[in-house]
């Protein structure tokens, strides 16, 4: 009885170290609860994990769910800094040397539709080398690149791969629904 109980208390003893580790290097950690800029993807006030393996191999993708540093707050002004104490999740509309812009009501990246996501209009954004163009799921009603302008590769660190809270949207990232945003909602 006294083994079992040792055993299992080392195995959650190491749990606690490895994951205190992987959040600590900014390799595994949670993230959300703060805002709705991403619903309905993720949902009002929902909390995610986000991992910060992947970018140290490969640069960030268009279509994924990102975490940025930046200056400022939630509702003040926000500015991507890869020093910047606060971090922020947008989804990747353009990569470096893409053209995004606004034709009726919806985004266009290098001609092409990005998504059926209803934008209102912003003027049209040559990437340059290193910078990436995020928005909102909730355009309606989040600070993004419109906002903001095009973030840094350096300020991006991670990227969102699985809702956990709450409990009925558990499981990956689902793509972004087209059609109008929900606006504010209240968590």
């Amino acid at each position: 009885m006294r083994k079992g109980l040792a055993w299992a208390l080392g195995v959650l003893l190491g749990l606690v170290v490895v994951l205190g580790v992987l959040w600590w290097t900014s390799l595994l950690f949670p993230v959300g609860g703060r805002g709705v800029s991403d619903s309905p993807t993720i949902p009002p006030c929902g909390r995610t994990l986000a991992e910060g393996f992947t970018y140290h191999f490969r640069d960030p993708r268009r279509g994924e769910l990102v975490v940025f540093h930046a200056r400022g707050s939630f509702g003040g002004t926000i500015t991507p800094d890869p020093h910047g104490n606060n971090f922020f999740v947008k989804r990747v509309i353009g990569v470096p040397g893409d053209h995004v812009e606004v034709r009726n009501g919806r985004v266009y990246v290098n001609g092409a539709k990005a998504d059926d996501i209803v934008t209102a209009d912003f003027l049209p954004v040559d990437l340059g080398k290193d910078e990436y163009f995020l928005l909102g799921d909730n355009r309606s009603f989040a600070q993004d690149s419109r906002n903001f302008g095009p973030v840094p590769r350096a300020a991006i660190f991670a990227r969102v791969f699985m809702i956990y809270w709450p409990l009925s949207h558990f499981g990956g990232i689902p793509a972004r629904k087209a059609g109008k945003p929900p606006g504010e909602i209240p968590c």
